[in-house]
């Protein structure tokens, strides 16, 4: 009995080992990255449906890192001034899970999330849909936009870093 215990300790050291390595966040890559590494630019349109407001977020996220990339948008790490409840993002960057995220929504119509390879010097765009969102920054004609990146040098997003870029957006309410 003794002996069999040993060995299912020493084969759960020897995986969860392996299994760290092959999941860990690629640590180098947020070395090589600078502030200028992505130029996030943004505009927003604030509309009424029904009694809900809706903002859509259109984006162009430009690669300046000089790296071939893979790339997506952390689920839950949306903001727009004082508005965060993000609905879906549509176009060139999906919503991933974060770090050490089981479960997660997925949308059966598209599936499971996938990063978007983004070439060296490549600008991507999409469109980013919040909730409940009238007036991100009472007052103000913009607002900022905070995303958190995910991004690694394969399209696994276990692997992945995350990276935070921001924008201020000008904004239009449309009743």
């Amino acid at each position: 009995m003794l002996p069999r215990v040993a060995a299912f300790v020493f084969f759960f050291a020897v995986m969860s080992t392996a299994f760290a390595q092959v999941t860990a966040p690629d640590q180098s890559l947020q070395q090589q990255l600078v502030p200028e590494s992505f130029k996030l630019q943004a505009s927003a349109v604030a509309t009424k449906e029904n009694w809900d407001w809706k903002t859509a977020v259109s984006y162009t996220l430009k690669n300046n890192s000089g790296m071939n990339l893979y790339m997506g948008i952390m689920m839950g790490s949306i903001s727009l001034g004082t508005c965060t409840q993000t609905q879906a993002a549509r176009g060139g960057l999906q919503l991933l899970p974060g770090p050490g995220v089981i479960a997660y929504p997925i949308d059966i119509r598209v599936g499971p999330p996938h990063a978007a390879y983004v070439p060296a010097g490549a600008r991507i765009a999409g469109t980013i849909i919040i909730d409940d969102c009238s007036a991100p920054n009472p007052g103000q004609p913009t607002a900022p936009l905070s995303i958190t990146l995910m991004i690694g040098k394969s399209a696994t997003w276990k692997t992945m870093i995350q990276y935070p870029v921001s924008a201020d957006a000008p904004i239009q309410q449309m009743q």
